[in-house]
């Protein structure tokens, strides 16, 4: 009891040391850059004045990534109580991989930011670099994933890979960055449901056997 009191004491510091420092760097940043600080801390539809449903698919987009790697981390440190194995790491590497995916999607980084720099070669690299990713989760955690509902995975690739052809060979303005963005979107509905689906399946296996030894 006492050591997780500890640790629960820990996280709460390190989750006010984090909270802080973001406000301090947004501070310190829009002092040095005069950036107005209603700019930085303000929700960007009432700055702009626009509508409060602007840009929705991809806020509920974001919160479905956000939700998939909660619950993956949260599953899968809940899950080295009972076991140190394999599934363990199933569900912290797909928490990490949701979250890289999540901070990509949300501030834009291969839309905007690395495109602005070089749009013809860091944008296929990067789509590269999370197809190799892809590759090697499945290939090292192709046993657990053939015993959960891996057609929710398979269907989250399609339309994402989908999403991605789209980007890539379309404009993107009317109705082909609606195409794009629809199939980005029911990909992460996809990519949610395979995790949480698994990260309860998983859990909930190894709670039984340890009730069931004790």
């Amino acid at each position: 009891m006492k050591n997780t009191s500890k640790e629960t004491s820990l996280f709460i510091l390190l989750a006010y040391v984090v909270g802080v420092s973001i406000v301090m760097i947004t501070f310190f940043v829009g002092k040095k850059y005069n950036i107005p600080f209603e700019k930085i801390t303000g929700d960007p539809a009432y700055y702009f004045q626009s509508h409060p449903f602007t840009g929705i698919v991809s806020n509920i987009g974001a919160l479905l990534w956000c939700a998939t790697s909660t619950t993956c981390v949260f599953a899968g440190f809940h899950l080295k109580k009972f076991s140190d194995g394999k599934e363990a790491s199933f569900l912290l590497l797909s928490g990490f991989f949701s979250f890289i995916l999540l901070i990509d999607d949300f501030f834009m980084f291969h839309d905007y930011l690395f495109y602005s720099f070089n749009q013809f070669v860091l944008e296929p690299i990067i789509y590269g670099f999370y197809a190799i990713l892809l590759i090697y989760f499945v290939y090292k955690y192709h046993d657990i994933i053939l015993k959960s509902k891996y057609f929710l995975l398979a269907t989250a690739v399609f339309f994402l890979g989908l999403s991605v052809f789209f980007d890539l060979v379309f404009p993107s303005e009317g109705l082909e960055y609606f195409f794009e963005d629809s199939l980005k979107f029911l990909g992460i509905v996809s990519w949610m449901l395979f995790f949480t689906v698994s990260s309860f399946r998983l859990v909930s296996e190894k709670a039984a056997i340890f009730s069931s030894k004790n």
